[in-house]
């Protein structure tokens, strides 16, 4: 049975936000692992005031990927494509964490897996999956989740939010085993993270492809500092 376009969207947008996804990203903390060392975030409390900054420096990286990467959607077919494989290659080079680094593209490369099923029909999402698994392109989950949801017909906006709420979904799910938190308190902290998504969405629609890159040093310090933790129960 052939579904509605807004019925295929709405699918589409609630496949790719379970927080099971980005498929991997329950072995990475992205950092919070180097505050939970340092007794700075041992708490909902306190990982509530970490997860919602991190939300905010998103906003000028993997959260701007996934917007401008739903914009290009509507780009003519050889523009659209140069404007992701550039959001591809800065997405890659803008992460200075080599373990952040290796993970994003991982996680890209399953990414790319999950939107050729979801969304199969839709050239663009065809052609940058096809560039991914060739090696031409590095594969990044943020700019397959704006790519993919924009090609279904979703709006920039919800693809956006979407990616935020996702992405403090999967950080949660890994602050309550690695805290740890219980789940109701984790519930909490995503309840308070809507306005600040709401917050970020506002700051991203201000910015442009020149303002990728522009994070939280404190927060790359740490991503930085992980990888020589003497004992870890994440990835990065």
């Amino acid at each position: 049975m052939e579904l509605s376009g807004g019925n295929a969207a709405l699918l589409t947008m609630l496949h790719l936000t379970d927080s099971a996804l980005p498929t991997g990203g329950f072995a990475h903390s992205f950092g919070m692992e180097t505050y939970l060392n340092r007794d700075l975030v041992d708490s909902a409390d306190s990982y509530s005031q970490w997860l919602y900054a991190y939300l905010r420096q998103a906003c000028y990286n993997d959260a701007l990927i996934a917007k401008l990467s739903a914009d290009a959607v509507s780009l003519p077919t050889e523009d659209a494509q140069e404007t992701l494989a550039e959001l591809d290659a800065l997405a890659h080079a803008t992460l200075v964490s080599r373990q952040v680094r290796e993970a994003n593209k991982s996680m890209g490369k399953r990414m790319c897996k999950i939107i050729a099923i979801a969304v199969p029909d839709h050239p663009l999402v065809t052609w940058y999956v096809e560039q991914v698994q060739s090696g031409k392109l590095h594969g990044c989950p943020a700019l397959g989740h704006g790519l993919a949801l924009a090609a279904a017909g979703m709006p920039t906006d919800l693809a956006t939010r979407s990616y935020l709420m996702q992405l403090a979904a999967s950080l949660t799910q890994n602050a309550i085993r690695g805290i740890p938190i219980g789940q109701d308190a984790g519930q909490r902290v995503l309840v308070g993270a809507y306005p600040v998504i709401d917050e970020c969405l506002g700051v991203i629609n201000g910015l442009g492809l020149l303002d990728v890159g522009s994070t939280a040093p404190g927060l790359e310090v740490a991503q930085m500092q992980h990888e020589a933790q003497r004992s870890r129960m994440f990835m990065s």
